[in-house]
């Protein structure tokens, strides 16, 4: 690389560090990416499942489509690269375009970036030097998003999420299905006690079990959080009333059903709809008022939160689902 090229490549490697979130640097990235000559689109991606089964993968785009019959145009081509690679850097021809697939494997999801377009020597050589940073920064953002004990995504990286769908929903309003976003807080009923009864590593073990029940009930294209302590927080993409209702009822029935360490537990578990003129903190308000009035009706319910105008009082209304 000429000097310029140098210089260019150390002054994103440094911008790439500045960023303190995996949204936000891989946003950074992709915008970058896009204004160098001879790049016609790049993309990122999420792959979730096993990719030697291509029907039981799921790829989720950045920047964010949450529609539920979107399918990336690109979708095909990227499972067939990603199944060749081992991580890093890889090239190929289809569709009368050049593509490069940068991997990075370290994490779950795994992460991957696909650019077309014809790149030169030079060009590629900058690319291989940028992969290096994004790919160690992404290891360690990812490590600092998740919480520790369960593996789930954490308070912060809610927050960032939360605000892509706030973004996304803002430019896509519902369509005719009326399919919409819904933000659940769920929380494991009388938890202290465990902890008191059983001591901090049986409750340990029950919030492990816990997050693996909710990654087995709830969908690829929904978002798993831990909030903190014993509150958990679900963003739940493409349902109606209907089906967010059904969704968490069922996760409720699951919960109940399973044998815990410590034996038979309960959630509560309150939601709202995502809307996209109502800041995140007034919707988790919402959603946390709803939570509050399951417990106070006996805990171990499902309560929808009836939304009002983001600057009035939220009223909260209990789900009939029993």
């Amino acid at each position: 690389m000429s000097n310029p090229e140098v210089k260019r490549a150390f002054d994103l490697a440094a911008s790439l560090l500045l960023h303190h979130s995996y949204q936000l640097m891989t946003h950074y990235l992709l915008s970058y990416l896009a204004e160098r000559d001879g790049i016609k689109n790049v993309a990122s991606y999420e792959v979730f499942g096993d990719l030697t089964r291509a029907e039981n993968v799921m790829i989720r785009r950045f920047p964010l489509s949450l529609q539920e019959n979107f399918k990336d145009e690109n979708s095909e081509l990227l499972i067939e690269m990603l199944k060749k690679s081992y991580g890093g850097i890889s090239q190929t021809q289809k569709q009368g375009s050049n593509w490069i697939l940068l991997e990075v494997d370290k994490v779950h999801p795994r992460r991957a970036i696909l650019i077309e377009g014809e790149i030169s020597d030079d060009d590629m050589d900058f690319i291989g030097g940028m992969y290096r940073v994004y790919a160690n920064q992404v290891a360690l953002l990812d490590s600092k998003e998740r919480d520790v004990l369960t593996g789930l995504p954490n308070r912060q990286t809610l927050m960032a999420t939360l605000d892509d769908v706030l973004i996304f929903h803002k430019e896509n309003p519902p369509g005719e299905d009326n399919k919409r976003s819904w933000l659940a807080v769920l929380d494991i009923d009388h938890f202290k006690k465990i902890n008191d009864q059983f001591g901090h590593l049986f409750g340990d073990e029950v919030l492990i079990h816990f997050a693996t029940l909710m990654e087995k009930n709830f969908r690829y294209s929904d978002f798993l959080f831990r909030f903190g302590g014993e509150e958990f927080v679900v963003i739940l993409n493409n349902s109606d009333d209907e089906g967010i209702a059904y969704a968490l009822e069922k996760f409720r029935k699951a919960v109940e059903a399973f044998e815990f360490p410590s034996g038979q537990l309960t959630v509560s578990i309150g939601f709202t709809e995502i809307i996209s003129t109502i800041p995140p903190a007034l919707l988790l308000e919402s959603a946390d008022k709803a939570l509050y009035q399951s417990k106070e009706q006996g805990r171990n319910r499902v309560t929808s939160s009836v939304r009002v105008e983001a600057t009035t009082e939220i009223k909260s209304g209990e789900v009939d689902l029993f």
